[in-house]
């Protein structure tokens, strides 16, 4: 099944964090595919992260609700958007 995510990130050159949504990730979601996918993906910005990409969490683009931990979110523990 593929699904669409919202992607949080953060570029660890310059400890920033954004978010991207990502279309038609296979499910299960494979770390380092969701992470290249985010990498071109942001290859096109005005100001695009570096290489030094770090997933911090991801849920699905239609989810109403976003909880920490469960089902529909999984992230770090130092993601700014799951505060």
């Amino acid at each position: 099944m593929k699904i669409d995510l919202i992607v949080d990130y953060e570029d660890q050159a310059d400890w920033l964090q954004d978010s991207v949504v990502i279309q038609n990730i296979e499910t299960p979601v494979n770390p380092g595919e969701l992470r290249d996918r985010v990498f071109e993906k942001t290859r096109s910005m005005i100001n695009p992260p570096s290489e030094h990409i770090k997933i911090m969490g991801y849920a699905p683009v239609d989810s109403d609700v976003t909880v920490k931990h469960g089902v529909n979110f999984w992230t770090s523990n130092e993601n700014i958007f799951a505060l």
